[in-house]
């Protein structure tokens, strides 16, 4: 944005915000007719030229008005950041519902938050969970269900419950579950799952000679569930906002696409664990996404902390043409809200 003059800063700020409005082309006499543009539609049209010039603006059609391009609406947004127009503090319509939101475990919490900024926004919500590689676990329950089947049910401090039917090599007797559950709660609790599972493959490996048969067990039952008790949940919710997205509403294919990649959460997962290591809000405009949607939609993004750890991250995937200084702000406070309830769980 240091590049331009003040002049194309304030025309390519109008032209954005028009844009935002009506979803349509902006011509120069709308410009002009702005009261921060103090200039005839003619400079105007000759500044929008300039701005098409340097691939911030685009023009459609012949004749037609201009529409800001995904490198126009990135410096429009670092422009809202730079000059404090997003922070603004909760909006008066959706603070109190947020502040309100209350749950027992961080899997609901993050889904009941997911639930309300997509409600508020009428755009899509992502919220990540903490990886459960990185929890420590409270509690281990074993339940026989018969002599090659157990549910194995792990509690994290946080307040997270995984459970898993496991499918044994060797029969266990029933009479045998209570001093592999005692055994086990000693081997995890309070260690992370990384750490569980580093101490698990420890004794496993000296389990032929030194420990009985029900220790044995114990340690491949637990082996079994810690494999897959690892990765993060991805909550999406107002993925059918997705229809309403004028740049996607006439493309049925392009619609099918961003819903098949919101089903893809593993790589959904995989650009939100890139961003948000600093402690502020980041918005990624099309191509910055890293998912292969195209130039014409964005996500906002902020993660939230427990301990002053980052463990999870809100987002809001909209289209170009959104209501950034609303959003960013909803976004940064709903992530502060979970990093306080997550505190308060702790």
């Amino acid at each position: 944005m240091t590049l331009l003059s003040e002049r194309q800063i304030k025309i390519l700020v109008q032209v954005v915000e028009l844009f935002n409005r009506t979803g349509e082309p902006v011509g120069s006499a709308a410009v002009s007719r702005a009261e921060t543009i103090s200039v005839s539609s003619a400079t105007v049209r000759n500044v929008m030229a300039e701005l098409e010039g340097l691939g911030l603006l685009h023009q459609p059609h012949t004749s037609a008005g201009r529409v800001p391009t995904a490198s126009g609406m990135r410096l429009y947004v670092d422009h809202l950041v730079a000059t404090g127009a997003v922070v603004t503090g909760p909006h008066a319509d959706w603070m109190v519902t947020l502040s309100e939101l209350e749950a027992d475990d961080v899997g609901q919490m993050a889904r009941s938050a997911g639930l309300l900024v997509s409600q508020i926004s009428h755009l899509t919500s992502l919220v990540s969970t903490p990886r459960l590689a990185a929890a420590r676990l409270r509690d281990v329950q074993l339940s026989w269900l018969s002599e090659r089947r157990i549910l194995v049910v792990l509690i994290t401090e946080d307040g997270r419950v995984f459970n898993r039917v496991v499918r044994m090599e060797e029969a266990v007797e029933r009479h045998s579950i209570e001093r592999m559950r005692n055994y086990l709660s000693e081997l995890v609790v309070g260690r992370s799952l990384v750490e569980v599972r580093r101490r698990v493959r420890q004794e496993l490996a000296a389990s032929e000679s030194r420990y009985r048969s029900y220790v044995r067990r114990a340690l491949s039952l637990s082996q079994q569930v810690l494999d897959l008790a690892t990765g993060a949940e991805l909550y999406v919710e107002g993925q059918l906002n997705v229809l309403d997205f004028g740049e996607l509403a006439h493309d049925i294919a392009r619609v099918r696409e961003v819903l098949r990649t919101l089903e893809d959460k593993e790589r959904v997962l995989d650009v939100l664990d890139r961003i948000c290591e600093a402690r502020k809000v980041q918005t990624l405009i099309g191509s910055e996404l890293g998912l292969d949607l195209g130039d014409d939609l964005s996500l906002i993004a902020c993660g939230y902390y427990r301990e002053g750890e980052q463990v999870g991250l809100v987002g809001v995937l909209g289209p170009l043409r959104m209501n950034y200084a609303r959003i960013i702000p909803l976004v940064e406070h709903t992530a502060r809200m979970l990093s306080k309830e997550l505190d308060e769980l702790s």
